[in-house]
């Protein structure tokens, strides 16, 4: 849009900026008085270096630009500007009518090309165009700095509350999730924090969440930097998954792993007098699970279900101050690599037989990095 000088006297706009690039003194005082007439701010420049500088400093909305010109030519300002700006107006301007000059600046991203001399009713109109051109060259840009920012900040918020595993999954999948899963074998950790309600009666709300959050913060790090998807908080605890949704062939050994960083991660926390400090008791089982989404179409959750998360969940619930409950059959693929204790067969709620588990105490020498 052509700014008139009506408008500028009346404060309703802003002058638009003309870099104007000329190395001939009579051209660019016939085109420097038509722009100011016509309301622009004009800037200008007789030789490329100049027009660079002028260009960085200045910011225009359009450059009028040259191409014969000294130290460096027009295309050349031209393709350096392009580099990094695909915004800014540009308009060509050169004695030469040459079909092959106006292809090469077109291609090196010039937005039109006028050949001299031109009537002044035929400049106006092309610099009108691409001033419009600009214009919504500025606003897509604006749209899409928008939209970026929009979905970064979506990215954050999802992943504070899905595990990243499944954001990404989520994201490379086609369409919309829905409810439903399928069966594949995980190894589920369940670490739940002992001695919680008497602090809960003995600190304020404030300096409760502090002390939970610190604790529950301590048990993600840990399962993260063992590749476990965190599946949820309950309350001052969490379930952790291993093998889903990422395959991962030593999801056993991964899980054990994770329970003793959980646990010298809890016991190292010193946000709390010592008489005051939490400890946690873990269960670990492995074997075959539903794992998807859960619940409803319009609230879902990514987890796993079945007998495996149960016993898992109840190994927990038995183990004792600082213990980690294993099943048999996670002891069996990680005996190799652990010093545990043998418990004994111990009775579990909702089973009619009661199950073998282990107390893993240590990583043996040998697997400590």
């Amino acid at each position: 849009m052509i700014v008139q000088p009506s408008l500028l006297e009346k404060g309703e706009i802003s002058p638009q900026k003309v870099l104007l690039v000329d190395d001939e003194p009579d051209t660019l005082d016939l085109v420097r008085r038509f722009l100011v007439s016509d309301g622009f701010q004009v800037i200008e420049a007789a030789d490329g270096e100049e027009a660079l500088k002028l260009y960085e400093q200045e910011h225009p909305d359009l450059i009028l630009l040259d191409i014969i010109l000294p130290r460096v030519d027009g295309i050349r300002v031209l393709k350096r500007i392009r580099e990094r700006d695909s915004v800014t107006g540009i308009i060509m301007v050169s004695a030469l009518s040459s079909e092959r000059l106006t292809i090469e600046c077109m291609q090196a991203g010039a937005d039109d090309y006028v050949s001299k001399p031109f009537p002044l009713k035929e400049i106006r109109g092309r610099i009108k165009q691409v001033l419009e051109k600009t214009q919504l060259r500025r606003r897509n840009a604006e749209l899409q700095r928008q939209l970026e920012e929009l979905n970064a900040k979506i990215r954050v918020l999802v992943e504070h509350y899905v595990p990243h595993q499944v954001t990404e999954r989520l994201l490379r999948e086609p369409g919309f999730p829905s409810l439903g899963g399928t069966r594949q074998e995980v190894t589920v950790l369940f670490a739940d924090l002992r001695n919680f309600s008497p602090l809960a009666e003995s600190l304020p709300p404030d300096r409760l969440i502090h002390v939970l959050n610190a604790y529950l913060s301590a048990i993600a790090d840990a399962a993260l930097a063992h590749d476990g998807t965190l599946d949820k908080f309950m309350g001052d605890g969490a379930m952790i998954l291993f093998n889903a949704p990422t395959p991962q062939p030593d999801h056993v050994a991964r899980a054990v792993r994770a329970a003793l960083a959980i646990k010298k991660a809890v016991e190292e926390l010193s946000v709390l007098p010592q008489e005051w400090r939490l400890s946690l008791g873990i269960g670990i089982h492995t074997g075959d699970a539903v794992v998807g989404n859960i619940g409803s179409k319009e609230f879902m959750n990514y987890t796993a279900v079945g007998d495996t998360v149960v016993l898992a969940r109840r190994l927990q619930e038995i183990a004792s101050v600082g213990q980690i409950l294993v099943s048999e059959k996670v002891y069996r693929q990680v005996r190799d690599m652990v010093i545990a204790e043998d418990i004994g067969m111990v009775a579990v709620k909702g089973r009619a037989e009661p199950v073998r588990a282990y107390n893993i105490l240590r990583l043996k020498p040998k697997e400590i990095s």
